[in-house]
């Protein structure tokens, strides 16, 4: 009987599975599927739990089963992270402008990304800690590892050395995060050495680097577009084994997240005001980039205004304002790559066991976080990929961050909000530094046409 009743669960599960692709094929957004998916989940896990028992063979069973997709889909995520870091932190590093002004202004706006990126991340510990966030629930019911009081992060002289592999396939093939940071960093900062001294050269391994960067986006985002059916399964498989506390704490995540980005953005404002700037009077026309960036969900198709406004409305010089805009893009985002994967990485580490609180793990976080930073974040699920390179770098499980992706589009339009306006902050404080910001435009002493605002038709989270 236990067998019959296992067949029409899966029959179930397959129809909803089944609705999904339906749903997709009628060209519903990724955030509608993803939703589906999370609603559908928490449904039948919750009805295998209330008609046959967490512990029965039945719901054992089928979770077995719907496994090869939860499990295929976190199993996924971990086989792009290699070819993931490679390409894009040496793509990332091939955009560093040449030339003596250009590079002096590029290291500064760099820099501030960076030193934001450090802060969003110790925010972002903070909030779980302060909400009293508890994964482990969650944690242990798709991972399957018990917590272990004897496991605690490598220490920060041997994680530096860690960092220089002995081997470079090795490396490649150990799926160790850290030396691919190094070995990216060295291919992209040798490109621009050939690039300087021979033009021709350089552009044909930037060619290579694009074409290569181009590809493993694309199967970044075919691995992406499977979170719907991996949220159905994974969720099928917390609500089925255990409380509906686990669910309610993934409400409070959403909770914890804006609450850390709201602290941020204050962060921002207050860096801002000590450089000089009018809170006020920058906030109001600062707006127009912020407000698309939230509507529109996606840095990059915020870019032409978060240029715009720098120079038209701040008065930040166009030097400044291109760099800060496309830096901001690919290295530092506040939101996806700082504040996300630290409260990500800190869930994680707390259900293992590990003293959170220990000196080394948060100087590690931070380090980790904002390493990861650079190129991650410009990619499609910038935030998802972020988080899954610092836990990797933690040798931590992964699978939180597809249970995470059920509730990321409730998050994204303040995360996404952040990033841009960390570019732009970047943008205001390098262009100060360095004496070329124009009060003049700030203060309205010269007229400049006001940026368009058109709408942005995807919404790609980057």
């Amino acid at each position: 009987m236990n067998s019959l009743y296992t067949i029409i669960a899966l029959i179930v599960f397959g129809a909803l599975s089944a609705l999904l692709v339906y749903l997709q094929k009628r060209n519903a957004s990724f955030t509608v599927r993803v939703f589906s998916a999370l609603g559908m989940g928490i449904v039948f896990g919750s009805a295998l739990q209330a008609l046959f028992g967490a512990d029965s063979n039945v719901t054992k069973e089928v979770i077995k089963w719907t496994g090869i997709i939860g499990s295929g889909f976190t199993k996924s995520l971990q086989f792009i992270i290699v070819p993931l870091i490679l390409v894009s932190i040496t793509s990332a590093i091939t955009k560093i402008q040449t030339g003596a002004k250009a590079f002096k202004t590029s290291g500064k706006i760099i820099a501030i990304l960076l030193i934001t990126t450090a802060i969003s991340g110790f925010i972002g510990f903070l909030a779980v800690q302060v909400f009293g966030l508890d994964a482990s629930e969650l944690v242990q019911s798709i991972s399957g590892e018990e917590p272990n009081q004897s496991l605690k992060p490598t220490d920060i002289p041997t994680s530096i050395l860690n960092i220089i592999p002995s081997n470079i396939f090795s490396a490649l093939t150990a799926n160790s995060a850290l030396p691919i940071v190094f070995i990216s960093a060295i291919i992209g900062f040798a490109i621009l050495a050939i690039k300087k001294e021979n033009p021709s050269l350089g552009q044909k391994f930037l060619g290579v680097v694009e074409g290569a960067n181009t590809l493993v986006m694309t199967i970044t985002d075919f691995v992406i577009e499977f979170t719907p059916y991996g949220v159905l399964a994974l969720i099928s498989r917390v609500t089925a084994v255990n409380k509906p506390e686990a669910i309610i704490n993934l409400l409070m995540f959403v909770v914890a997240s804006f609450t850390a980005l709201i602290t941020v953005f204050v962060i921002h404002l207050v860096m801002l005001g000590l450089s000089g700037v009018n809170i006020v009077k920058y906030l109001k026309k600062a707006s127009p980039a912020l407000i698309f960036a939230f509507t529109s969900r996606s840095s990059a198709a915020t870019l032409p205004l978060t240029i715009k406004v720098q120079t038209d409305r701040l008065g930040v010089s166009k030097g400044h304002a291109n760099l800060a805009g496309a830096f901001g893009t690919t290295i530092g985002q506040n939101g996806c790559a700082g504040v996300h994967p630290a409260m990500v990485v800190t869930l994680v580490a707390s259900a293992m066991g590990w003293k959170v609180w220990d000196p080394s793990f948060i100087v590690l976080l931070l380090v980790y976080v904002t390493v990861s930073s650079i190129g991650i974040a410009g990619v499609g699920g910038g935030a998802t990929n972020a988080s899954i390179l610092v836990l990797s770098m933690f040798g931590l499980p992964i699978d939180l961050v597809a249970i995470l992706a059920s509730v990321e589009f409730l998050i994204d339009m303040g995360r996404t909000a952040l990033n841009v306006h960390d570019a732009i902050l970047a943008g205001v404080l390098s262009s100060k530094l360095d004496k070329e910001f124009n009060d003049d435009i700030f203060n309205d002493r010269i007229t400049i046409e006001e940026p368009e605002v058109k709408q942005a038709g995807g919404s790609v989270s980057a």
